[in-house]
């Protein structure tokens, strides 16, 4: 038999992620096996196992690279919008982009319909810990110091103490049960949806006294905030890989 290539054991890697993310989102961690995955991904019965030793592997590594996908197509957006940089709107659009992405939003909010026992996994908390809102904001506030577009006159754990509040207020409201007449108004709940991210956007300005970068700051501060998005989320697309059989 002639070995697989580099190229096809990544992409059957590959089918194996998609369609795992695709069940779990469907039926929750509990309701899929990882014989499931393989016949949705259309490959063998034992081929997750070549890759990772776990389900639990499986789709914390899914989880990972569902956050690094947010961090790194939003430092693409702040490079091509160097005005997206700054916290008012780089959290609003963070906290929009965390709560697209299925398994995201199902570990910020600790969803145990979607992610059942896994949120117990001491892993995940980790990836929480090291890569959820409050790390992120932890890391950008000391640039928009620097920077000058935010209040400093308040300690820079102050900050990320009150924003991690405002967003966990904006989390819960973003994902409270809808009620019966409230889905059949589709456009009244986007509405309402974009209301509060409008709302969040607006209180993160009053409350850090934010203001816009100098015109000659502005691509400077948009270089760094990117650099760092990136950077992070390389880390956690590296930790995984690290953990994965090739």
């Amino acid at each position: 038999m002639t070995p697989m290539s580099v190229a096809q054991k990544s992409s059957r890697a590959a089918k194996v992620l998609a369609a795992a993310e695709d069940l779990v989102v469907k039926q929750g961690f509990k309701g899929v096996t990882m014989s499931a995955v393989a016949q949705r991904a259309h490959v063998g019965k034992g081929t997750p196992y070549l890759y990772w030793n776990t389900k639990e592997d499986l789709f914390l590594e899914i989880i990972a690279r569902s956050l690094a996908d947010v961090l790194h197509n939003l430092a693409v957006r702040v490079r091509a919008e160097p005005a997206l940089a700054v916290a008012e709107r780089l959290c609003v659009a963070l906290a929009k982009a965390w709560l697209e992405r299925p398994l995201v939003r199902a570990l910020q909010v600790t969803d145990a319909d979607v992610l059942g026992a896994l949120l117990d996994d001491p892993r995940a908390h980790a990836i929480a810990a090291e890569s959820g809102p409050s790390a992120i904001l932890r890391r950008l506030i000391p640039l928009w110091r620097e920077h000058g577009t935010v209040r400093t006159d308040w300690s820079a754990e102050e900050q990320a103490a009150a924003l991690e509040l405002l967003l966990i207020g904006y989390f819960a409201a973003q994902t409270r049960t809808i009620s019966p007449g409230m889905a059949e108004d589709r456009a009244g709940a986007l509405g309402m949806a974009e209301d509060r991210a409008g709302a969040l956007g607006m209180s993160i300005s009053a409350m850090l006294q934010a203001s816009q970068p100098t015109k000659a700051d502005s691509v400077p501060l948009a270089s760094r905030v990117s650099d760092l998005l990136d950077e992070h989320a390389e880390q956690l697309q590296n930790a995984q890989v690290e953990h994965r059989r090739e």
